[in-house]
């Protein structure tokens, strides 16, 4: 892996809680949240709305924000170049 990983696109607004968003977003696309199960300490990811799933620690959390922005973004490029 690179030097750079998507846990540089984050902020941390408030302790336990950080948003993401990329440069020339106007807000944050993604958040990750610091949460206590009876499993132990999980990230619960969340893009836009959507719980996307849980991760045991805050890298593996932003990898898969990332990601999931990555292929929301390819969802609205596929199709005909020309539309239906």
């Amino acid at each position: 892996m690179s030097d750079w990983h998507p846990i540089f696109y984050t902020a941390e607004p408030t302790p336990g809680v950080w948003t993401m968003s990329a440069p020339g977003d106007d807000a944050p696309f993604g958040r990750v949240e610091l949460r206590r199960t009876d499993g132990g300490p999980r990230y619960k990811v969340t893009l836009g709305r959507d719980v996307i799933g849980w991760s045991k620690t805050l890298q593996l959390a932003c990898e898969r924000l990332w990601v999931a922005r990555l292929e929301k973004l390819q969802q609205g490029r596929d199709g005909p170049p020309n539309g239906r």
